[in-house]
């Protein structure tokens, strides 16, 4: 076993509840009910005490599900629960959506030192939103970028989806412009996918097919660019220095806590996931799966997840952390793929340009 690492600097929480269940979605989420979520942040706080020994914090993200969800005073219970470990973060992220984003929660936010919300805008369409079984409106979306300004939280993520059922090119171009009018530090678009088990599937919709997310995002990098966004990974683009620091976690392969039902982490040398089981959750009978990191799983990670950003493989660093030099044994395909404009091999680093991040896939395998 390789010697132990730095304790990791990010936690995760997950909150599985949510006001309704979308059409497409298949996160590990059930519906809110009080007596559910008051089981809940029992245990939630049990495993926080247990798990993260870390109090130096530098990035915290609590996500679901629906965060929002919670009524005041569990939501209140909840940021309360985390603040012995927010005192140092530099960025504290809640997700939320329109309809459950009231303004009493937003002081609360404020209170508490979150400095960062992520809201599921989806679609501005109202017609769409209705039809994937959103409960907010565009002007709802409005209001809550506007109270969140209002009250001092001006670090802002808007997430749309991408290849939604009769969302047309032109549609899709009014989502992007009608995003940019609102001015968030932070967008991210991510292409459908259909799972087992929910309404999408049930009704036999069809994800996008490659042709058309490639299209699609195209579209929206040239928008997004235009007005001064970089498409910094895969599926997110940010005003420069705006990036999330805590998805960053994951793409620079660094470690991190997750916490609740279903949630991942990565501490020291064993990848973990926390049970998806909510009754055995609440019972604090946790079952974890484990899955210890080999040297070469790591190798594997570092080059699958750093790949996926701007900001690229470190060539030096990859060296002298497996004694593998990547451009000496993978010379001709590495030059081949920097011919054909899919990547940019500058100094030390190994960067994807847009066409590489659409096909990161094969690229990955190829350089394995």
């Amino acid at each position: 076993m390789r010697t132990k690492t730095n304790l990791p600097s990010a936690l995760y929480i997950h909150i599985p509840f949510c006001e309704s269940i979308c059409d497409y979605c298949d996160f590990t989420k059930l519906q809110y009910f009080h007596s559910f979520a008051v089981k809940y942040l029992v245990a939630l706080k049990k495993e926080l005490i247990e798990r993260v020994t870390n109090k130096e914090l530098r990035t915290i993200y609590i996500g679901g599900g629906t965060p929002t969800s919670l009524d005041d005073l569990q939501f209140e219970a909840l940021l309360k629960m985390v603040e012995p470990y927010s005192k140092h973060v530099e960025e504290y992220t809640v997700e939320a959506n329109p309809e459950s984003l009231s303004l009493s929660k937003i002081k609360l936010l404020k209170k508490y030192g979150v400095n960062r919300v992520s809201i599921g805008v989806e679609s501005t369409n109202d017609q769409i939103l209705k039809s994937i079984n959103r409960k907010h409106t565009f002007s709802d979306v409005k209001n809550v970028v506007k109270n969140l300004r209002d009250n001092g939280i001006n670090n802002i993520n808007l997430d749309l989806i991408i290849g939604l059922p009769n969302v047309s090119f032109k549609m899709l171009e009014e989502d992007i412009r009608n995003i940019l009018s609102l001015k968030p530090n932070h967008i991210s678009c991510y292409s459908l996918t259909v799972h087992e088990h929910t309404v999408f599937y049930i009704n036999k919709i069809s994800e996008p097919d490659e042709e058309f997310a490639y299209q699609a995002y195209k579209v929206i990098n040239e928008l997004l660019e235009k007005n001064g966004y970089s498409h910094y990974e895969v599926s997110n683009w940010a005003i420069s220095g705006q990036e999330s620091k805590h998805n960053l976690v994951y793409w620079n392969n660094e470690r991190y806590y997750g916490v609740g039902l279903g949630a991942s982490g990565y501490i020291d040398n064993i990848r973990y996931k926390n049970s998806t089981n909510f009754n055995e959750y609440v019972s604090f009978k946790n079952e974890i799966e484990e899955e210890i990191v080999t040297l070469k799983d790591e190798k594997d990670y570092e080059l699958m997840l750093k790949l996926r950003t701007k900001f690229g493989l470190n060539l030096v660093e990859y060296k002298n952390k497996f004694g593998v030099d990547l451009y000496k044994s993978h010379t001709q395909v590495i030059d081949d793929y920097v011919t054909k404009g899919y990547l940019i091999h500058k100094e030390d680093y190994l960067i994807p340009t847009f066409e590489g991040m659409m096909i990161l896939d094969k690229i990955y395998l190829d350089l394995q």
